[in-house]
């Protein structure tokens, strides 16, 4: 596959994309105000027709101790352009673009501790993913279970066009909660994530404060991306992050390489902005080039399968050495999204009254638990962080390059790629897991490549089972009964991967139990 034609197809791809083929939405209230010295103008959203922010929880965070509120911030964002060269490195230098500032108003989603006792310390700044062509919250529902139970704050930042014009379509009308945001173009989005920090850890006097009581206890803001949102992280960070200085740490999930410093255009077909916003040049960054290590501040990549080969990261981050600064993190048999991204988001979006069908047919779509990675991953830059932790290095995947052609080397008994971190469902397998689709598997919807693939080892009973281009491991499936005598075996594996994943960083303790549990509930080997 080549890595060009690929890494441009699927940039704008994201696990949103699944969730919600959406509307999206209106209301709002003031028009953006022109903010000083970088920090906006923060105000409390509009109820609304719908009495409850698009993409709302249907978790009942009540129950966790946690309450969800939405602001709008408002000000005046630069666009930027490159001083010098944007090399390979990822030394990239920036600046504020003198003929490129326009006024905006995007929102905020904010959820948190009630009780300041209950609160960590850390922010979890999430940029919002656009790729469903609204804003989805795909690292909230990777990391949610975490989150809860460890008393972190979140706050999700819609700062790219295409979420606004479909927030400004959700509803409409005199009522409608996002009819005042505007936004200038996705040029714009890098100053807007800046200044969403800054409301957060510090806002203006006499503002409503977004993390209402927690303001004065923040330790750690962390900037949070994934997919799409993943490339403009590290965009962020090489060229962004070195004048803002806001963010303390950096995890940057599923993604191959940056997106552009710039845009000319504001965000893709179907967007608008104001008259009047100046025009931008596009600026486009090197497709390879690593994560720049001279900030002092730490940063921790977690990719998949899918992100090694369909989004490129093969030829890019896997190769870039762990340092002081810098983790990368690979999950052997995970995808790009997954089921368990479906079924914990789902709700989220029939609640905001968004669906997407996904209809992938044979084989079924990846069911690894990439949940239990992300929830690691989240801990250790957190540690990272506050503590000065530095987290453990973890094997990288095994992939052979030839030109531009990734490969990612696999057991030919079991078809699961060799290295990486192996959760208990690979280090224990019973079925095949991948983060690439068969070929054949991908006519009935092209997202369908985000979401990889499972084989059960059932004795090869599966339709597809044996057909070229469906099945994930073509030649005779293990069998469990040969590789677990007994079931009390198969616990016993399973108990010991998960321990030491745990005791490792590579999984949270309270996940490995769950793993166990599990194990300990199932049949296998029958």
């Amino acid at each position: 596959m080549d890595f060009k034609e690929t890494s441009q197809g699927f940039a704008a791809l994201s696990i949103a994309t699944v969730l919600a083929a959406v509307m999206a939405a209106c209301g709002g209230s003031d028009t953006p105000v022109a903010s000083t010295v970088g920090v906006p103008k923060v105000a409390v959203a509009a109820t609304g027709t719908h009495g409850f922010p698009f993409i709302s929880s249907a978790q009942n965070l009540a129950a966790f101790g946690y309450v969800e509120e939405e602001f709008f911030i408002s000000g005046t964002a630069s666009a930027f352009v490159n001083v010098g060269t944007l090399g390979s490195d990822g030394l990239w230098k920036a600046a504020p673009n003198p003929d490129a500032k326009a006024p905006y108003q995007i929102r905020m989603l904010v959820r948190r501790p009630k009780d300041t006792a209950k609160f960590n310390g850390t922010v979890v700044v999430e940029w919002l993913n656009v790729s469903a062509g609204a804003e989805g919250t795909p690292d909230w529902t990777f990391t949610m279970p975490e989150i809860l139970r460890e008393g972190y704050a979140y706050v999700g930042v819609g700062v790219q066009n295409v979420g606004v014009n479909a927030l400004k379509a959700w509803e409409t009308g005199t009522t409608a909660r996002y009819a005042g945001l505007a936004h200038p173009g996705d040029a714009f989005s890098y100053d807007m994530y800046t200044q969403a920090g800054r409301a957060i850890r510090t806002p203006a006097a006499g503002d409503p404060q977004p993390l209402g009581p927690l303001t004065g206890s923040v330790k750690a803001l962390l900037a949070d991306g994934e997919s799409q949102s993943g490339f403009r992280m590290i965009t962020y960070f090489n060229a962004i992050h070195p004048l803002a200085k806001v963010y303390d740490g950096f995890l940057v999930h599923s993604a191959g390489s940056g997106a552009a410093l710039s845009q000319s255009t504001p965000a893709g077909a179907g967007t608008t902005v104001a008259a009047g916003v100046p025009a931008t040049p596009a600026i486009a960054v090197p497709a390879v080039a690593s994560l720049r290590t001279d900030t002092g501040t730490p940063v921790l990549v977690l990719n998949t399968e899918t992100d090694l080969t369909l989004l490129g990261a093969a030829f890019n981050l896997h190769q870039q050495a762990d340092s002081s600064g810098f983790r990368l993190w690979e999950l052997t048999g995970a995808a790009h999204a997954d089921q368990y991204l479906l079924d914990s988001q789902g709700p989220d979006a029939a609640k905001s009254n968004a669906s997407f069908a996904l209809n992938c047919g044979a084989p079924p779509i990846n069911s690894l638990l990439h949940t239990y990675g992300a929830r690691a991953a989240l801990n250790a830059l957190r540690h990272w962080v506050t503590n000065k932790t530095l987290p453990a290095s973890a094997p990288r995947m095994a992939v052979a390059i030839a030109g531009t052609t990734a490969t990612i080397q696999r057991d030919p008994a079991t078809g699961l790629a060799l290295g990486g971190i192996r959760l208990p469902q690979i280090a224990v397998p019973t079925a095949t897991y991948t983060g690439e689709r068969p070929a054949a598997a991908l006519a009935a919807n092209r997202f369908c490549a985000l979401f990889g693939a499972t084989d059960p080892w059932n004795n090869s009973s599966d339709s597809f089972d044996g057909m070229a281009g469906f099945d994930p491991l073509m030649g005779p499936e293990p069998v469990l009964g040969t590789l677990y005598a007994t079931h009390d075996m198969y616990v016993a594996l399973v108990t010991a991967a998960a321990n030491s994943l745990a005791a490792n960083g590579f999984m949270r303790p309270l996940d490995a139990q769950e793993a166990i549990g599990a194990a300990s509930a199932s049949t296998v080997p029958n």
